[in-house]
């Protein structure tokens, strides 16, 4: 059950090690961002040195018990790195101040593992938690040191997440509704464990109950957390798969339309970046870039098209525009005032395209010849 549970979490959070590190790249550091990544990383590497043969490899070439100390710090190190993220998230900078207090703490609890660690007999450093094994006092102590930060540090966060929980809305307050869940079960298990080890050490009482309690609460805990971590990326790639769908679709209806005005006004084609008019980049681009040059060629024909053009029959504006493409063709130029032609449905560059796809279907729809006016 732990394996699987080990399993699961390493690829959770190496999937979310992966996005923090494009998202890193993309934002261009920060403050913030880094101490997101960095808390990702550390709970990643804290899941990887778990294997049995990277525990085996750490404690023959460092110490034994040295897989152990590590990946107790490595978990202080990010949950240390979260409360910095949770911290400077916020405006208060009371709460900034507070965030960098935070390495007093963590060095406190990286000190107290590394010399419980040596105070322990190197014959119990790497067995499991039970009620014999606490009775030693170093290795009761070791567990007793990680559990209480552990516990102290996801309050903070579960803290602070709680208040943004309180004023944010939609998708994102069920993320942090969750994440801080997550991490409510997380510092939960780490808790019941550290009473367990408390309780066994002193000889109060042995409930081993306890111990399959923690272990449960730890492993509902983590996927409930990284649910709320990996859903707005799951989101946000859904939502772009969903958009590049319905623009490559969107792209295809208004070809027609496009052909037709850059082939009478080629000047309006926007050049590429390597100073060309080859279109490239990504579907959304390419569809942006020619919402917008359909647009540019609609305002220099709008001087021989109706003021009230937009609230005519598709038909009818197929051939008034065929007539402003004609003079244009003839003249070089459409002489006069300019105004605003087929105004968008809505705010965005769909709403801007939703007019412009209706009249590009009625382009390919009317066969009619080109009508004088």
């Amino acid at each position: 059950m732990i394996g699987l549970i080990n399993a699961i979490a390493l690829v959770l959070f190496a999937v979310a090690l992966c996005w923090r590190i494009d998202r890193l790249r993309r934002e261009s550091g920060g403050l913030q961002p880094i101490a997101m990544t960095v808390s990702i990383t550390a709970i990643t590497l804290a899941f990887v040195i778990q294997g049995s043969k990277v525990k085996h490899s750490i404690d023959r070439h460092v110490f034994n018990g040295a897989d152990r100390a590590l990946f107790y710090t490595l978990l202080a190190i990010g949950v240390a790195a979260l409360i910095v993220v949770l911290f400077f998230g916020s405006a208060e900078s009371s709460r900034q101040r507070r965030a960098g207090m935070e390495a007093a703490p963590l060095v406190i609890a990286v000190v107290g593992l590394n010399i419980a660690m040596q105070l322990t007999p190197r014959q119990i450093r790497t067995v499991s938690i039970s009620e014999w094994s606490v009775q030693n006092v170093g290795f009761a102590l070791f567990f007793i040191i990680g559990g209480c930060y552990l516990v102290y540090g996801l309050a903070q966060c579960v803290l602070s997440l709680y208040r943004y929980v309180q004023v944010a809305d939609g998708y994102l307050r069920h993320t942090l509704a969750a994440m801080a869940l997550g991490l409510l079960l997380i510092g939960s298990g780490s808790l019941v464990q550290t009473v367990f080890v408390l309780l066994s050490g002193t000889s109060t009482a042995t409930v081993p109950t306890l111990l399959t309690v923690a272990t449960y609460l730890t492993g509902a805990g983590l996927v409930m957390f990284f649910a709320g971590v990996i859903y707005p990326m799951a989101r946000a790639r859904w939502l772009k798969m969903a958009g590049d769908r319905r623009h490559r679709r969107d792209l295809r209806t208004l070809d027609p339309l496009w052909r037709t005005v850059t082939e009478t006004i080629p000047a309006v084609v926007l050049p590429g970046r390597d100073g060309d008019d080859s279109v490239g980049g990504s579907v959304t681009l390419r569809y942006q870039r020619r919402v917008v040059e359909v647009r540019d060629a609609l305002v220099q024909l709008s001087p021989r098209l109706p003021a009230d053009f937009e609230h005519h029959e598709p038909d009818d504006q197929v051939d008034w525009l065929r007539y402003a493409l004609n003079y244009y063709r003839e003249h070089g130029k459409t002489e006069g005032a300019v105004h605003e032609v087929l105004p968008g449905d809505g705010e965005g560059i769909d709403g801007d395209a939703a007019p412009l796809l209706r009249l590009s279907k009625a382009l390919v729809q009317k066969k009619t010849e080109p009508v004088d006016r």
